[in-house]
């Protein structure tokens, strides 16, 4: 079942197009990565998707239910941390969640359950103003699981956040999926954070997704590789002899290492081409990692 699905979206301001027909789907359970830099689009595509904005066109359903044409329908399905959650600082926590939960008619078990989700047991009936960053983070979560929504949209859920908030809030919205077999849009610019959570992945970049993409596949989609060289042997000659071989794209000097670009998965064949021509390898490593090589191909415009 697709949770949602985008077709031809597009959004102009003024005289510029700002999102430029847009095609993706979610299924059922699925958590799925908006990845791509700051001003790519992902935010204004996020605000369409919970109806905070109009498209110029397109259409998106979320569970077959136009977005435009039956709005209040089609979000009952949704909860979403667009930006900061809003927060009221001067309740408690579980005051927060109550004023939600009575607005859409969810049982004050639902609300215990969420709470505990969230890991917020010690702190729920603090008030908000007390909280860290990532604790609001996490009932803001909570307040967006109200209701158990099908889709899950989050908006750079982990700005400000430190390593172990990020950490956290990772494994709480994995265990949410899971938990309520809910799909989770989550865009973000962090490499690591969609590599680690998500099944998959849109990569974006200036209003246009340039590739969708299963994570399994992303990482090891590439059409080539970056690896450092340091050798024992005389430099002109591992440069000459990097020169020879084929597959070698670039070959370039700096601080006693020579940075390489290949075709994928073919460092076995240069040290066979190295040692052939006599080049002692003290040290060779491969600079950059699954997705991180992915984002650069196709939306930095190739390895650097």
């Amino acid at each position: 079942m697709k949770v949602l699905e985008v077709s031809n979206l597009k959004k102009r301001i003024g005289s510029r197009e700002i999102i430029k027909d847009l095609n993706f789907s979610i299924e059922e359970g699925e958590i799925f990565g908006f990845l791509g830099p700051n001003g790519a689009g992902k935010t204004t595509t996020i605000r369409m998707l919970v109806g905070l904005m109009l498209p110029t066109y397109g259409e998106i359903k979320i569970c077959g239910i136009n977005l435009v044409k039956d709005k209040e329908i089609a979000l009952r399905d949704v909860g979403a941390i667009v930006e900061n959650p809003e927060l009221y600082s001067y309740l408690t926590g579980r005051q927060n969640l109550m004023q939600i939960a009575r607005i859409r008619k969810v049982s004050k078990e639902e609300v215990e359950e969420l709470i505990e989700t969230v890991g917020l047991q010690n702190r729920i009936d603090d008030k908000v103003k007390k909280y860290s960053l990532g604790m609001k983070q996490r009932l803001g979560l909570a307040a967006a699981l109200l209701g158990r929504p099908k889709l899950l949209i989050l908006d750079e859920p982990t700005n400000g956040l430190d390593p172990s908030g990020i950490i956290d809030f990772r494994n709480i919205v994995k265990t949410a999926s899971r938990k309520y077999n809910m799909s989770v849009l989550i865009s973000s610019h962090i490499l690591s954070e969609v590599q680690q959570l998500c099944d998959k992945v849109a990569f974006i970049n200036e209003g246009v997704i340039k590739s969708v993409e299963d994570m399994n596949i992303a990482i090891h989609n590439i059409e080539k590789e970056s690896l450092s060289l340091v050798v024992s042997s005389d430099m002109k000659e591992a440069l000459l002899a990097l020169q020879k071989v084929p597959f070698v794209a670039s070959a370039k000097e700096r601080n006693g290492v020579i940075n390489i670009i290949i075709e994928w998965d073919m460092t076995p064949e240069l040290i066979e081409n190295l040692v052939k021509y006599g080049v002692k390898i003290e040290e060779i490593r491969k600079n950059r990692d699954g997705l991180e090589r992915r984002y650069m191909e196709l939306v930095k415009g190739g390895v650097k």
